[in-house]
């Protein structure tokens, strides 16, 4: 009798074990949510940036010539300025 009793013991107590992550409640996963949402921001403004800068790059090819590479102040100003050391294109103002 007695060793009907610890193992049921052992049963029960295994079961309470087993079943304590039950007694958590819902998971908060707010802040994996909010890294997500951090992400996609990051994403679409790179990809802003990314059209940005070619067209910038197009217009500093259309206006100097294809030498020429944009370029932003720190005030945020576009800047096209000859590459160094690529050979000027004949026929192209500077």
């Amino acid at each position: 009798m007695t060793r009907l009793t610890n193992y049921a013991m052992a049963a029960l107590l295994a079961l309470l074990l087993a079943s304590g992550h039950l007694l958590d409640g819902p998971a908060d996963h707010q802040a994996e949510w909010d890294q997500s949402q951090a992400l996609k921001e990051l994403q679409a403004s790179q990809a802003g940036t990314q059209r940005r800068e070619a067209a910038a790059q197009a217009l500093c090819s259309q206006e100097r010539g294809p030498n020429s590479e944009a370029r932003w102040t720190a005030e945020g100003h576009l800047v096209c300025t000859t590459r160094r050391g690529v050979v000027r294109v004949a026929g192209v103002r500077p």
